[in-house]
């Protein structure tokens, strides 16, 4: 046994700094393994890459985009895996020592990497172990067993495979697994040809709550072919959605892109983002749509200030990326954004995401994507706020007003304390924090007690963003006053 002080070293890929809930990025896609029917928060490429695989020939825009989140300052991604709708898992069939069929070992998860499996099976006077590993890393031990109903109620809860009796015949203990060498399961699919957007989108749904408050896309899926999908689903489920043209279009074709998905006020929670990243890729480079960049600037601006932060300007600079693949200057920027669409910017050698727009029609009020934020995550904090609240009698002299109250006054003001919402001033004295807060007899009345309902009213003014600044020389003749 060691004794005394034992110090590793390691590399980290992307931040160490952790991460706020808002800037969660959820996505969706293909991936080598993983499970399926739910999501799963990974914190760096290291666990993506031990959770769901390495990049594969079917799989790119998925793991480009991850590596991408946490290498320009991400730190919570929610992954969720898509097979198609025939997918089949891997599995062994175990003889008895009879050579009857007695236990099958099943992959819990579908796809190929079943094959990565392996089972083994010692044998030791009455009782047997079994062993399944992946590769060389022993996975899962099952010592002491005495029966194949006894091997499947130890692996009942097992993550990698399930076990299943096969109701052999022979009297026991001739009935448990012979002995067997390191063997393989066979490989499983995931039905990837079967795997449409609308699959996609479905498969986001596992995720729950998860990724509420967050930013969702689907690499390597443009605004044509999921576009509408993908905002309808953000807009559901209190998120933002991210879509690009797609890798290697042109300014037109994004502009063309925008048209289609419409603006319209159910895509305020959706907004474009062009032109492609450029990324390391050994001794080269390679291009990959830009969600996994901006879904990196956008939460490390709700890190540093909060979700009513425009993650643009000098504060989006890329980091780790090169560059994108057309040189977008401030002039074309401009053009995009007369059809909504958000440019990448590239002046001198920064490169930096130059706007924010929503695809929303009500400009004034939802114009910039931080609106949809701010209302989404403001919904979930006040509803946090509540909850404990809930069953609490309702009392005549109004203490259970004040302390609902209260809560959600502590969610909004310390955002108000923090420019998240535009203050009115005179001479500087505020008259009103931009928000209010109404839990009083005005709309809580002896009806809605009845009812056995407190009603509540939130009323917020969301601080603008300075997307333009206005500055004017003036040149005056050499005797005039300046």
């Amino acid at each position: 046994m060691a004794i005394g002080v034992e110090v590793t070293t390691s590399l980290r890929s992307g931040p160490s700094n952790p991460g706020v809930r808002s800037g969660r990025f959820h996505i969706a896609g293909l991936t080598a393994k993983g499970p399926t029917g739910k999501a799963v928060i990974v914190r760096s490429l290291a666990q993506f890459l031990a959770t769901f695989g390495d990049r594969t020939s079917y799989n790119t825009a998925m793991f480009d985009t991850a590596r991408l989140f946490f290498e320009e300052g991400g730190s919570e991604l929610v992954v969720t895996r898509v097979v198609g709708p025939a997918a089949t898992k891997g599995s062994l069939t175990l003889k008895d020592t009879l050579a009857v069929n007695t236990l099958k070992i099943e992959a819990i998860n579908p796809g190929a990497s079943s094959s990565a499996l392996t089972a083994e099976v010692k044998v030791s006077g009455a009782t047997f172990e079994l062993i399944i590993s992946e590769g060389s890393t022993v996975i899962s031990r099952f010592t002491g067993m005495t029966s194949p109903l006894d091997v499947v109620s130890a692996a009942a809860t097992n993550p990698y495979v399930k076990i299943t009796s096969l109701g052999s015949a022979s009297a026991a203990p001739a009935n448990n697994p012979a002995v067997l060498a390191p063997t393989a399961l066979t490989a499983g699919t995931d039905d990837r040809a079967s795997v449409t957007a609308a699959v996609v989108v479905a498969a986001l749904d596992n995720a729950g709550t998860l990724a509420e408050g967050g930013a969702v896309a689907a690499p390597g899926y443009t605004v044509a072919t999921i576009g509408a999908l993908l905002a309808a689903h953000a807009k559901a489920n209190n998120k933002i959605a991210i879509l690009s043209p797609g890798v290697g279009t042109t300014q037109a074709e994004a502009v063309a892109s925008a048209a289609a998905l419409t603006v319209t006020s159910n895509n305020d929670a959706a907004g474009i983002f062009w032109p492609s990243v450029i990324i390391p890729d050994g001794a080269g480079t390679r291009s990959v749509g830009p969600e996994g960049y901006v879904a990196a600037v956008r939460a490390k601006a709700h890190r540093d200030v909060g979700f009513w932060k425009v993650p643009a300007g000098d504060t989006a600079r890329m980091r780790w990326a090169t560059g994108t693949d057309v040189q977008l200057d401030v002039a074309g920027n401009n053009l995009l954004s007369n059809s909504y669409v958000n440019g990448i910017v590239t002046t001198g050698t920064n490169t930096r995401l130059y706007g924010y727009a929503s695809m929303s029609a009500d400009r004034e009020n939802l114009g910039l994507l931080t609106a949809r934020d701010a209302l989404n995550n403001l919904a979930l904090q006040i509803d946090a706020a509540l909850e404990p609240y809930v069953f609490s009698v309702l009392d005549g002299r109004k203490h259970l007003l004040g302390q609902v109250e209260g809560a959600v006054i502590g969610v909004v003001d310390p955002i108000a304390k923090r420019n998240g919402f535009y203050a009115l001033t005179i001479d500087g004295e505020e008259i009103d924090p931009g928000y209010r807060v109404v839990v009083d007899e005005s709309i809580n009345t002896v009806t809605s007690a009845s009812n056995n309902t407190v009603l509540v009213s939130v009323t917020v003014r969301l601080s603008p963003t300075a997307q333009l600044i206005q500055a004017e020389i003036i040149k005056v003749p050499l005797a005039a006053a300046v």
